[in-house]
């Protein structure tokens, strides 16, 4: 089993050698912004639309690996996305970021979803962390303000989804494409990204209004997104009656660190410990229920019965986190080791050695689907990034202490 400082340098070497070095190569030097398709081989699609949320992530991505790993370049290519954000993807009339651009900057789809707002909030907060550009700072509050305004759901607490360009509301389209094939107003996956934008906004902004909807929203994930058996219910009507019943493990393992970091932020700190709790008994029904022979995390488990046991590699990044951050609250050794397994199946399976970057997903088998798109409007570096900052960024802390323990 790797020290600390060994898995430390992995990281780090991963982030920037592989991951940040591809992502450099997407950077659009002609239109602005960065390339929003490549292929298998990693081959660009120039032509293809540009995905505002493809963008936000990149933002994101780049600030934070510059703000915990210097690097001039990194702010450079954060500063390129958050110019293109600002620039063309933010509606001047009505607020708020489109959904999707065509290569020159175009609007081609003008809908405001609440998903794709929070993202931009969690970018612009990370840039002025890294950055201390103020109107970063101003437009993360603008948009805080907008969603308030027109998304909240001020009788069933939470947030209505999706809206056209006049934040008018629409059918939810864009969070329901999944093969349970429900069309529903509200959805785990939906508020447990605005918590993350929330809580990063709180961070740059510890406004009163931001910490009382982060305490809703823990709340709401509690009581009613939570369900019996420890799981994440997926979609769900305007009143929070679960509509889904599929099991998804990525996400129940990603929201066990997601609720840890926004209960950080509370001041209700009974209310925090009740979620450190709650989220540690998640994470042990993910290792029970969720991983396979070699430590992979399984995808889904459809309909009760139906196991999608392919290697997605959001999941196995999301995973490497969920586990040491459980790891952190008493060093139980299992979690550590679940870590690491997920670290092996990471690299032996969905790190592309030979075009760089990670596979979308691979099979049970570690054999990687050839016709999966190695760059689209929802692969980018946002979760595999993140995980080796974010677990690097822990190790740093209090590397000599632990290894002790280890």
């Amino acid at each position: 089993m790797m020290k600390f400082t060994q898995f430390k340098h992995a990281l780090a070497d991963e982030v920037q050698s592989n991951i940040l070095n591809f992502w450099l190569g997407m950077i659009d030097t002609e239109r602005g912004g960065f390339h929003c398709f490549a292929d298998f081989d990693g081959n660009i699609d120039k032509s293809h639309d540009k995905a505002v949320l493809l963008h936000s992530r990149i933002l994101w991505s780049f600030a934070a690996a510059h703000r915990i790993m210097p690097n001039p370049e990194y702010l450079a290519a954060a500063r390129h996305a958050y110019e293109f954000l600002s620039e063309q993807a933010m509606d001047k009339q009505h607020g708020g970021v489109y959904w999707q651009l065509d290569q020159n900057g175009a609007v081609v789809d003008s809908q405001k979803h609440v998903y794709n707002q929070g993202f931009a909030i969690y970018a612009f907060s990370e840039y002025y962390r890294a950055s201390g550009d103020e109107g970063a700072l101003e437009q993360a509050k603008a948009l805080f303000k907008l969603v308030e305004q027109y998304a909240h759901d001020e009788q069933h607490l939470g947030y209505l989804e999706a809206f056209d360009q006049q934040w008018n509301s629409i059918d939810n389209h864009l969070v329901c494409d999944t093969a349970e094939e429900v069309l529903a107003e509200k959805s785990m996956n939906t508020h447990l990204h605005i918590l993350e934008a929330y809580a990063n906004l709180h961070r740059v902004w510890p406004d009163k209004q931001v910490e009382a909807r982060l305490e809703e929203l823990l709340l709401l994930l509690k009581d009613q997104v939570i369900d019996d058996s420890l799981h994440f219910g997926l979609f769900f009507s305007r009143d929070w009656q679960c509509v889904s019943q599929d099991v998804s493990y990525g996400h129940d393992i990603e929201g066990t660190w997601l609720l840890d970091d926004a209960a950080n932020c509370l001041s209700n700190r009974a209310l925090a410990k009740e979620i450190y709790a709650l989220t540690s008994n998640m994470a042990d029904v993910t290792l029970q229920e969720g991983i396979d022979h070699d430590g992979a995390v399984f995808n889904e488990l459809q309909h009760h019965k139906m196991l999608d046991s392919d290697r997605i590699w959001w999941v196995q990044a999301e995973a490497m986190v969920g586990f040491f951050n459980a790891f952190e609250k008493d060093f139980a050794p299992q979690y550590w080791q679940a870590a690491q397994d997920c670290w092996q199946v990471i690299q032996k399976q969905l790190i592309d050695g030979d075009n760089g970057e990670w596979h979308w997903k691979t099979d049970r088998f570690g054999k990687p689907y050839s016709q999966e798109a190695k760059v689209e409007p929802w692969k980018c570096p946002y979760h595999n990034g993140r995980a080796c900052l974010e677990v690097f960024s822990r190790i740093n802390q209090y590397e000599e202490h632990v290894d002790a323990r280890c």
